[in-house]
């Protein structure tokens, strides 16, 4: 494999791929839990800086791409990298933001990817093709156009793999490489449909180099009811037979098809203790950290590192257990206190040798479009990044060395 700099976790989809459906059902049954989740939480989406008309321009910038083909969104993200593209927020409220922070020059310049000292050949991307399939199993509550089934996973493969094709047949000398993953909610599919899924797009063609899940969909990672745990008992057996790995949604918000509390249940780093115990070699990336947004007051008043929440010390334990848990920077990367507190956990670790996996097991990821939300643009993204306490060694394995032990020598789409 080349040398490649890694975005570990992004996504490529606009408007027609997400499943609304199930997530306005998910709130109108459970409007409570919807309300007291986090979803609005200060450190989540509603930070100060993104109040009152910011609040609307941020939103604007993010929606914008949603409006955007897959092809575009990837010549988007080349041109951007190249510096075609200039910054426009300078102060919010008439403060400059702390993380909003731009390179002195474009990362990619010369042909090829400049980052800190080092020099990459390309920039590679791990587009998460997500499962928004929907089976509300025949609910009393659906609306007079909605279907009770619908799978929405092939559209978005063959969307993503258009979008591939055409970025490559345009841009010949372009500096995106390819790792997508296939996205697949057990839930809601019968087993023979799974596994013509798996067949098609990560053994004969090898297209896809991995598997996500998403659990706030309704994904349960190991379920009690025999039929389902078969499913997904052939998933874990066919990643631990093809060497592929598995991307998991990791913080406590996101999008939902399913209540909050479900959401929860499913999501947590612990729900994944008997899956590693029956496939104790199986790769598991836990996205986002474990990011935990709905503190409490008491929390908040005394603004806690993200390394003291329960879920960060769940993924910490599962890494000393497990040769093969990783967890990735996605989203959780758009404030500079996040590498911050991470840097300073690390340094203040007394077992060295846990502090050696995680820094072995860490991986840079993104999150976009969805950082959006919190970051101007994606070289706003990347000077963060650039700019934390972690050494130059440290950033290279996690952007590059981490990623690859992590994909297991799969090549490029």
């Amino acid at each position: 494999m080349e040398n490649y700099f890694f975005d570990a976790h992004m996504h490529a989809m606009n408007l027609r791929h997400p499943n609304f459906v199930s997530l306005v059902d998910s709130i109108v049954d459970n409007l409570g839990e919807f309300v007291t989740s986090g979803i609005l939480s200060p450190g989540y989406l509603l930070t100060p800086a993104n109040r009152t008309q910011q609040g609307l321009i941020t939103l604007m910038n993010m929606f914008s791409l949603f409006e955007l083909s897959i092809e575009e969104i990837f010549a988007l993200l080349n041109d951007d990298l190249a510096g075609k593209y200039h910054r426009r927020t300078i102060t919010v409220k008439g403060k400059t933001p702390t993380n909003l922070v731009y390179p002195p020059q474009s990362y990619f310049r010369e042909g090829k990817f400049h980052f800190r000292d080092r020099v990459y050949d390309k920039y590679a991307l791990i587009p998460l093709v997500m499962d928004f399939s929907r089976d509300l199993r025949g609910e009393e509550n659906l609306a007079y156009y909605t279907k009770e089934r619908e799978n929405k996973i092939i559209s978005y493969i063959d969307d993503t793999i258009r979008g591939i094709k055409q970025y490559k047949k345009s841009y010949k000398n372009g500096i995106l490489e390819f790792f997508p993953f296939l996205g697949v909610n057990p839930t809601v599919h019968r087993l023979p449909f799974i596994e013509e899924l798996f067949s098609t797009y990560l053994k004969k063609s090898s297209l896809f180099k991995g598997v996500k899940f998403y659990p706030p969909l309704g994904t349960d990672v190991w379920p009690e009811e025999a039929a389902e745990r078969e499913k997904v008992e052939y998933i874990y057996t066919f990643c631990v037979t093809h060497n592929l790995p598995i991307i998991t949604h990791c913080d406590d918000q996101g999008f939902r098809g399913v209540s909050p509390k479900l959401a929860q249940d499913y999501t947590a780093p612990s729900r994944w203790k008997p899956v590693l115990e029956h496939y104790p070699t199986l790769k598991v990336d836990f996205a986002h950290y474990g990011r935990q947004y709905n503190h409490s007051p008491l929390k908040a008043l005394l603004e806690r590192p993200f390394t003291s929440d329960p879920w960060f010390s769940q993924i910490i334990e599962l890494m000393g257990l497990y040769d093969n848990v990783y967890a990735d920077f996605s989203f959780s990367g758009v404030e500079p206190s996040f590498y911050a507190d991470l840097h300073l956990y690390l340094e203040n670790l007394e077992d060295r040798s846990l502090a050696q996996k995680i820094v072995e097991r860490s991986m840079f990821g993104s999150d976009f479009s969805v950082n959006l939300a919190k970051v101007e643009s994606y070289p706003n993204y990347l000077r963060i990044f650039e700019e934390s306490p972690f050494s130059d060694e440290e950033v290279h394995l996690f952007a590059s060395t981490n990623v690859v032990n992590f994909l297991g020598g799969n090549s490029a789409f």
